[in-house]
Formats: C-alpha cells, sequence, structure tokens
C-alpha cells in the first residue's frame, strides 16, 4: 500500500492536520471523515486511488491531530466543520476537483459546497441526512430536552478514555461492536491517530464531550446546499441501517443516490474497496477522471 505524507496547513484558530497522495498533474480529491474518527480511518478507502487522484483528507476540528479549538458547550452545527473545510480550500495551492467524505464528514463537505459559487462534484459515502423536524427541533428553544432522547450524544459522552497503552484499547476494541466488521488493517489505521499518549498511557484524540456534541449539533441546512449541488451530488447509501434518512429529500434536489449492499452506515471501514470503486466510479462519470 502507498503511504500517505503527512502536512499541516495553519488556519486562523490553528492547524489543520492532513494525509496527502501527490500526485501532481492529477484531479484533486479533498476527503473528510466521520464523527470520532480521522482521516487515517480512510486509508484503505483512499489508497487505491492514489496516482489517479491527488489527494488530500483532512482530520476535522477535534479529531486526529488537527489543533483547532473545541468548546462542546456552544456547539450547534456542522457549518463548523464546512467553514473549516473552506479555509483549508482557500489554502492549497489548487481547488479540488472532487469531494468525497463519509458520514458528518461527507454532510459538511455538502455545506461548503452549498457556499461554493460553482462547486465540484461530491460523491458522499452515508452522509447524515436527518428527517426535516429534527431540523426544526433543532432551532427550537426545547432542542436541550429534545436532544437527550436522541440518545447518541449521551452514549458518545460516557465512552472510557484512558488506558495504559494502545495494546489494551486494541485489545479491547478488535472483537467489539462496531470494529469487528471493519477489514483488515482498518482498525489499526483508525488508531494511529485516534489515540493520543499521555504520561498515563493513551487517551482518545477525538474526546468523548465533543463526539458527543456533535451528535447533537444539528442546526445546519444540508438541502439548501443540496439544491445548491443539484446533480452533481452522488450518494451512496449502506443497506444496513443507512443515515440518510431523507432519501427523497435529496433526490428532490436533484441528488443520485446508490446503495451498497452487504454494508452498514461505517461503509468505509466494511468495505473500502467497494467503496474505493465507487468513488472512482462517479469520478469517471463526472468526466474527472479519464
Amino acid at each position: 500500500m502507498t503511504d500517505p505524507v503527512r502536512q499541516t496547513i495553519a488556519l486562523t484558530q490553528g492547524d489543520i492536520a492532513l494525509l496527502t497522495w501527490p500526485a501532481p498533474g492529477r484531479p484533486r480529491l479533498l476527503a473528510a471523515h466521520g464523527n470520532g474518527f480521522n482521516a487515517m480511518s480512510l486509508k484503505a478507502m483512499l489508497t487505491p486511488l492514489a496516482g489517479r487522484f491527488d489527494i488530500v483528507a483532512a482530520d476535522l476540528r477535534g479529531h486526529g491531530r488537527t489543533t483547532l479549538p473545541t468548546d462542546p458547550a456552544s456547539h450547534h452545527g456542522w457549518t463548523i466543520f464546512a467553514r473549516d473545510l473552506t479555509a483549508l480550500m482557500g489554502a492549497l495551492d489548487r481547488k479540488p476537483d472532487l469531494l468525497a467524505g463519509h458520514s458528518m464528514g461527507a454532510a459538511s463537505l455538502l455545506l461548503a459546497a452549498g457556499a461554493m459559487d460553482n462547486p465540484p462534484p461530491l460523491a458522499l459515502i452515508e452522509p447524515v441526512v436527518l428527517p426535516p423536524a429534527v431540523y426544526l427541533a433543532a432551532y427550537s428553544p426545547l432542542w436541550p430536552l429534545f436532544r437527550r432522547r436522541v440518545g447518541l450524544g449521551e452514549r458518545a459522552r460516557r465512552r472510557s478514555n484512558g488506558w495504559p497503552d494502545r495494546k489494551a484499547v486494541m485489545d479491547r476494541y478488535r472483537a467489539k461492536p462496531p470494529f469487528e466488521s471493519w477489514a483488515p488493517g482498518v482498525l489499526e489505521d483508525y488508531l494511529q491517530d485516534g489515540l493520543v499518549d499521555t504520561p498515563d498511557g493513551v487517551r482518545l484524540a477525538c474526546d468523548p464531550a465533543w463526539e458527543g456534541a456533535n451528535f447533537e449539533a444539528n442546526r445546519h441546512n444540508l438541502m439548501a446546499a443540496a439544491r445548491k449541488a443539484g446533480q452533481r451530488l452522488h450518494v451512496l447509501q449502506a443497506a444496513n441501517g443507512s443515515t440518510v434518512l431523507n432519501p427523497s429529500g435529496l433526490k428532490q434536489r436533484g441528488a443520485r443516490l446508490e446503495t451498497l449492499e452487504g454494508v452498514s452506515h461505517l461503509a468505509p471501514m466494511e468495505n473500502p474497496a467497494g467503496a474505493s470503486a465507487w468513488v472512482a466510479q462517479i469520478a469517471a462519470r463526472e468526466g474527472i477522471l479519464g
């Protein structure tokens, strides 16, 4: 496998950490990961695309090696990630030809595209697209009460976050859902940047309080962004437990949806080859790859 090159880009509030697979002269692909993960968690999906694309994969704010600050108490929507990605694109030597992401990263790329005059095509795997009522509730004064019923945020905040060493984490996670269904090597990739060394051992790079806040931060307008992207928006749904919960809303705005069989929401980790092949297919359909 081709190993990525590490890079950092300085933004106003801190550094955003990148994994890059340089390929000068090839179309540029900008990738973003899901909540709680990092760019390394997409390594198995992105590596087969190396050489065909000039790849830039970012650690989102509060994840991996990125040092941008976080404040769970004031976090209300994923536009913060969209703004970071927009700033990153402005700092790069050239703009991306394709945006590809997973889960929260996919939704954040869509939000970033919605703010562009002429967004590039998007290949989004399992973007979190909730029913309209959830987004309406997120703007309500009653949202603090409602969000507790979602449960994902509270479960994230209760995660263990301290182990004597990296092996202890690997031993705990390897046979535990959802990691047990991941393709070989993906868990190791994720934990490489998903853990931070401490004087007493290791902890999670993405603080559980931030991960929990992300699950509950739903003050953003994905449908407006989808309308802007139109037919350039391609979405890959998981056959099992998909978080694309408003597919009709996306279709009404021009998005093209497909389904990957045999996977759950964590499709890039469970079937990285299938996810990678789909991204390449979208690039070919859009005329980005010959």
